[in-house]
């Protein structure tokens, strides 16, 4: 693990030179924020030691591996990973006929449905229109340690980086690799909740209701990384549960903790909320078996965990510094106060966001809360398989449920709530369980009504979802048609130096241009520069945006986001050749 972080770390370090590490800050001007200054001798003692570290885990590992012992523990590993897709795979034979339908269905509707959300058009990009233009379309250096805002997840970014030189299409790029992603832990909270000995509807109902809630389905379509996370904390979560329930296959179950934590943690470090619940865990059923073993073991795959984290991010801190990752505003912590007197506020919003509505989810958060605590104290009475269920599931559930909550608040910082995305399927989880019981349970004459009252709140419910999903994406989807128009106009007329001074309309023409158009070469500057003549002058209308161009003309294309004003040629030499800032310069206090 060590050496395969720290090859991938000195791979991206040698994939540019000093000069072009030295061009980073080029890529998004706008910001005030610079990347470290480093000469061009620690550049290459980066590299080197970086190289060094690798060749050092490698020759350890290889050593390893090549005794009679690492050989034994190999084969024993392969066999146990063999072991657990067979595990899955009979799991899922294991259902009727119907079932097994019923699961390729789900999944294939699922797909489809979010296939058609993915579509530009349907769900319009913002925070993944950076991820392509900043991030995706330029140098592997540039995905991998270019941090000028936390919105670099670098994991995530790198696949669409891969993807973008396959295809540079934006949907191609950043939206396909999401929908792979989502498929893959779609399909693994289903077939993990089979292993867990969950029934096929328990299984079925987690599944649907967790991948149809809004947030879901927003992050499905808009390239992020989120769902990303939530694939690797799918296989943190089984990893753990395998080893607190006791498993066949510890090898493979601790490789999954570890493999799972140092991908997840390279996608967003906010996954050190999923490796807290994880570790923890663990660490408590240990203390309470009194395996000190086990602890020891904990502790090595943490250390693990953590310092190939840091190898994988080591280029990120040498090129734009540790204060940046570290220090920025989504971690840094809250006065005492302040945090105390917003947590009861954060937590109803964001739980009721994450149960699909965020000022009255909460009330269905509680209900199923109190339900499941309820239930609980039935649960000797129920038959054997029910009670190894719920025992096995439920306190696992609600531990990785609020224990992030308990790390936010030593930290005394609130994380978005698209950062614990995850953390939905274990609400989900826990009302399918509720929802299963009270199936259970119903006289058969009481069914008769309450299966079509439960599929019709469950319809009423998806509908909200869509409803908001698709209310919310109005104003982005006309502000992209009206900036995909303004780039048009653009295209179809000739190509001349172009002066684009505000961020949003550069990043959105510079990306329609890279998925579009790849290979043409547009000259497009944010300030002007001595010498250039420019022949278009893009600006937001009605001054409101931080560039306030005068000009005593009308624009050439005008909508509600975008003027575009033609210079005369001669007017804009004499100012250039001058070397002043054009008359028509200004920028508003």
């Amino acid at each position: 693990m060590l050496a395969l972080c720290a090859g991938y770390a000195a791979l991206v370090m040698h994939s540019s030179s000093w000069t072009e590490a030295r061009q980073l800050d080029a890529i998004f001007p706008f910001y005030k924020w610079r990347i470290r200054i480093f000469s061009a001798d620690e550049y290459s003692r980066a590299r080197q030691l970086l190289a060094g570290v690798a060749v050092l885990f490698g020759l350890l590992a290889g050593t390893w591996i090549n005794s009679s012992r690492g050989r034994i523990e190999g084969r024993q590993l392969m066999r146990e990973l063999r072991s657990v897709i067979a595990g899955l795979r009979r799991a899922f034979a294991a259902l009727p006929t119907a079932q097994r339908r019923g699961a390729a269905l789900l999944l294939l509707a699922l797909t489809a449905f979010r296939f058609l959300i993915s579509l530009p058009a349907v769900t319009p990009g913002y925070d993944d229109v950076p991820s392509y233009e900043m991030f995706a379309s330029k140098s592997l250096l540039a995905v991998s340690a270019y941090y000028p805002v936390p919105n670099n997840h670098v994991l995530s970014n790198t696949i669409s980086w891969v993807f973008y030189h396959l295809t540079p299409g934006f949907w191609f790029t950043m939206r396909l690799p999401v929908i792979l992603a989502a498929t893959v832990a779609t399909m693994l909270l289903f077939l993990g909740l089979l292993w867990a000995r969950a029934s096929f509807r328990v299984a079925w109902l987690s599944t649907l209701l967790f991948s149809l809630a809004q947030l879901s389905l927003y992050h499905v379509a808009v390239g992020r990384g989120y769902w990303l996370l939530t694939l690797m904390a799918v296989v943190a979560f089984f990893a753990s549960l395998a080893l607190v329930n006791g498993t066949r296959q510890p090898r493979a179950a601790w490789t999954g903790l570890m493999v799972g934590g140092v991908l997840g943690l390279y996608t967003v470090p906010t996954f050190a909320l999923v490796l807290g619940s994880a570790f923890s865990w663990l660490g408590f059923s240990c203390l309470r078996q009194r395996s000190w073993t086990r602890i020891a073991v904990l502790a090595v795959s943490g250390a693990v965990v953590v310092t190939g984290s840091l190898l994988l991010y080591s280029p990120l801190l040498f090129v734009s510094g540790p204060a940046i990752f570290f220090g920025n505003g989504f971690v840094a912590p809250k006065t005492f106060g302040t945090f105390w007197r917003g947590l009861p506020a954060y937590l109803w919003e964001t739980e009721g966001f994450l149960a699909g509505q965020a000022k009255i989810g909460g009330l269905l958060v509680l209900v199923v809360l109190a339900a499941v605590l309820l239930l609980r104290r039935r649960v000797p009475q129920w038959p054997t398989a029910q009670q190894q269920l719920w025992r096995r599931l439920v306190p696992a559930a609600i531990w990785f449920m609020a224990f992030p909550y308990a790390m936010m608040a030593v930290q005394r910082v609130f994380a978005p709530g698209r950062a614990v995305l995850y953390k939905a399927f274990f609400f989900f989880l826990l009302l399918a369980l509720v929802i299963d019981w009270l199936l259970q349970v119903t006289p058969k004459a009481w069914q008769q009504w309450l299966r079509p009252a439960l599929s019709v709140v469950a319809v009423l419910w998806f509908s909200y979802e869509i409803n908001s999903l698709w209310r919310d994406n109005q104003r982005p989807r006309r502000r992209n048609e009206a900036l995909y128009q303004a780039f048009l106009w653009l295209d179809q007329h000739p190509k001349a130096p172009t002066l684009i001074p505000e961020s949003t309309h550069s990043l959105f023409v510079r990306m329609y241009l890279h998925s579009e158009r790849p290979g043409q070469l547009w000259l497009i500057d944010h300030f002007p520069q001595p010498g250039i003549s420019y022949t278009y002058v893009l600006a937001f209308p009605d001054l409101h945006g931080w560039f306030q161009p005068r000009f005593a003309f009308p624009p050439v294309f005008h909508n509600e986001q975008v003027d575009i004003y033609r210079l005369n040629p001669a007017v804009a030499d004499s100012a250039s050749a001058a070397g002043a800032l054009p008359s028509y310069w200004h920028l508003a206090e």
